[in-house]
């Protein structure tokens, strides 16, 4: 029956050049210039020509948009494997699975807030929800905190690829939802994406 649903999921990040670790105390989150004053000097730079110049402004440009915006989701879709990094990854080309195929599920998170520890490192994160519904809107199960994405890098990353990986157990021939909510380990910021599958 669809009501005995068991749950069984690993969540993978890949993301090159950063590792793993517990959140600094102390750190301090970015702080960034206004929009126009930036994009004055980006303009100002690039048409001196002066390239390394004009580069730094438009990532400051970039960092305040980023500070400003909410957490979104980008290209969200079912993937082959877990094994991918930010836009290298193999789409699966179709949201149809067999009983207790492994469901993986990309996700590219933007909007996210950079803290600077007291050592130099620039650290981000998130932690990740997931419900899974039937189409008519039941909630079948699911896991709060199931996730846990802790990073630091010595530049303020803005490119990140989440992959999860979802293994449903006891579910019936039919279509369901899976939902996951995504939140910045810095800042109130959440953001969720919803994908439709079918068990066959």
């Amino acid at each position: 029956m669809k009501k005995n649903l068991l749950l069984g999921l690993v969540a993978l990040m890949v993301f090159a050049g950063c590792t793993m670790i517990v959140k600094a105390e102390g750190a301090q989150a970015l702080t960034v210039g206004s929009f126009d004053g930036t994009f004055k000097i980006f303009k100002t730079a690039a048409a001196a020509k002066e390239f390394s110049k004009a580069l730094a402004a438009l990532r400051s440009l970039m960092f305040s948009f980023l500070a400003e915006s909410s957490l979104f989701l980008e290209n969200v879709r079912f993937v082959k494997a877990a094994d991918n990094s930010y836009g290298i990854y193999a789409p699966k080309g179709s949201d149809v699975f067999t009983a207790n195929e492994p469901i993986y599920l990309y996700v590219e998170p933007a909007g996210y807030a950079l803290a600077k520890n007291p050592e130099g490192y620039w650290e981000f994160g998130f932690k990740a929800d997931f419900q899974v519904a039937d189409e008519n809107g039941k909630v079948l199960g699911g896991q709060n905190d199931f996730a846990f994405l802790p990073f630091k890098s010595w530049n303020p990353n803005t490119e990140i690829a989440l992959t999860f990986t979802y293994t449903l157990s006891g579910l019936e021939k039919g279509k369901y939802k899976l939902i996951t909510q995504i939140a910045d380990a810095h800042s109130a910021k959440k953001a969720s994406c919803a994908k439709w599958f079918t068990i066959e």
